[in-house]
């Protein structure tokens, strides 16, 4: 499994010793190109983000303010959400049915962080004495986990970040690193035994967050503030930039993300650890800080970034694709926490009325081509209110054949019009000796609006790989 869950541990700061066992590791500075972010219009052959949309998952019934979690590989989806009684609630949904998973015995607050492909979730919830501890939930029963005995009385706690197909369970218990194990327990309490992932060995404070399917954990030194990976008893330390190196999650071939803190000036930074012997700073949106929650096989990265403007927005990272901007519900935030292998990202945003809720984004992996809305035109105007067509030529490239693209494949504009004859006509548009295709799409059809300033054509070629140009364009007979 992934990341979804900043494991809510409360630690000392025990001495200022840094890690210093990371001689001959390598350190990468910030991807050119990703602060400020990605230019309007992207070079033919970069990869560009197509189709995003994002859909408001709602909250439990009564409630205000939810988020998600987790999503597994089916789009299964857990999270917390506010009730009516004003409490938070662990949820999980499936399809368009959201279940909400109550509370250990007694308690009045839970949160889910993880989900695997079982529907076995796992979070954290307060039992009778107020006290957390991490549950398993399955099929309407909440399983508590406990913590060391004598649990209460100690005021003992636990918390658990994420779940894998086996069973196994990362979390922590007070200020260690655990891993529960479930396969041949298949009732509790008594508790599962949490075997600490400093076994054997003395006592070092650390955190277990995240785990992927090869019972690989993502976990940090809570004293020297480095990340680590665990596997079988064996840990691996991961270099460290900067310090507080949080890793947040990891994918089923061992690669973290998480964040770091920099200074001076002091800011938090996104980071991606694809092997034990480099980090790399993802940069932000061209503000301050921002973090990396989760990364799917694919090297697909989400999180959130500030922006210039100060505003936070969920992000998605790859390093061919750059940090992209995933859009809000209306408001002025979101933040991206999971992601599976289709790459559906889930999370929470602000909405318009300025309540938070869960949040599911889609999207598609396009090419950018070249494109000219109406050729031979310059500047590129277009009169919303005309009922006449609008011609729009996807260019040959050196990195696309423009007659590769299917016609009944092509939309235009905001609405995504078709094309209005159903196919396409060539020429040398613009003189290069090499054949364009040029499309007709009816204005009324394409959505443009009074003030638009550029037009987007989306498309996929004979060989179904997706396509996406941007054209500037000018607004006229609008007054």
């Amino acid at each position: 499994m992934k990341r979804r869950f900043g494991l809510c541990v409360i630690a000392a700061i025990l001495t200022n010793a840094c890690g210093s066992e990371n001689s001959g590791v390598v350190v990468d500075p910030p991807p050119k190109g990703i602060t400020p972010g990605a230019p309007q219009f992207a070079l033919p052959g970069d990869l560009v983000i197509s189709d995003l949309q994002i859909v408001d998952l709602g909250t439990l019934p009564g409630g205000t303010n939810s988020s998600a979690s987790d999503i597994n590989d089916a789009g299964d989806i857990v999270g917390s959400s506010e009730t009516t009684s004003g409490q938070t609630h662990g949820f999980i949904l499936i399809g368009s049915v959201k279940t909400d998973l109550g509370t250990l015995p007694g308690g009045n607050v839970s949160f889910a962080t993880g989900i695997n492909s079982l529907r076995q979730v796992v979070g954290s919830a307060k039992n009778s004495v107020g006290i957390f501890h991490g549950f398993m939930w399955q099929s309407g029963v909440m399983r508590d986990l406990g913590a060391y005995p004598p649990e209460d009385n100690i005021g003992s706690q636990s918390f658990a970040g994420d779940i894998n197909d086996a069973g196994l369970i990362s979390g922590v218990v007070d200020l260690a690193g655990v891993i529960w194990d479930l396969s041949g327990v298949p009732n509790f309490p008594p508790f599962p035994p949490a075997v600490r992932l400093t076994d054997p060995g003395p006592f070092r404070p650390t955190t277990a967050g995240v785990i992927n399917n090869a019972g690989q954990v993502a976990g940090k030194f809570l004293i020297e503030e480095q990340a680590f990976r665990w596997q079988a008893g064996t840990i691996v330390r991961f270099p460290q930039l900067g310090f507080e190196n949080d890793p947040e999650g990891i994918n089923g071939l061992g690669q973290v993300v998480g964040h770091v803190q920099l200074a001076p000036p002091f800011r938090v930074h996104a980071v991606f650890w694809p092997n034990v012997t480099t980090v790399l700073d993802l940069g932000t949106l061209g503000g301050t800080n921002s973090e990396a929650h989760d990364i799917n096989d694919d090297g697909l990265v989400v999180g959130f970034s500030q922006k210039e403007s100060g505003d936070t927005v969920a992000f998605v990272w790859r390093a061919d694709l750059g940090m992209q901007a995933l859009g809000t519900l209306g408001g002025l935030y979101s933040a991206a926490s999971g992601i599976n292998a289709s790459g559906q990202i889930v999370g929470a945003s602000s909405t318009s009325n300025g309540a938070r809720h869960a949040a599911l984004w889609t999207f598609k992996l396009a090419t950018a081509i070249a494109i000219d809305v109406k050729p031979g035109s310059a500047p590129n105007s277009v009169n919303p209110r005309s009922h006449g067509v609008i011609p729009v030529a996807i260019l040959t490239t050196d990195d696309l054949d423009a007659t590769t693209v299917n016609p009944q494949s092509v939309r235009f504009g905001p609405n995504n019009a078709a094309e209005a004859h159903g196919r396409s006509h060539v020429e040398d548009v613009n003189g290069d000796g090499r054949p364009d295709a040029v499309f007709h799409f009816r204005t009324d059809e394409t959505g443009i609006q009074c003030g638009d300033t550029q037009a987007i054509l989306k498309g996929e070629t004979l060989g179904g790989n997706a396509v996406q140009g941007t054209d500037s364009i000018r607004t006229v007979g609008c007054k």
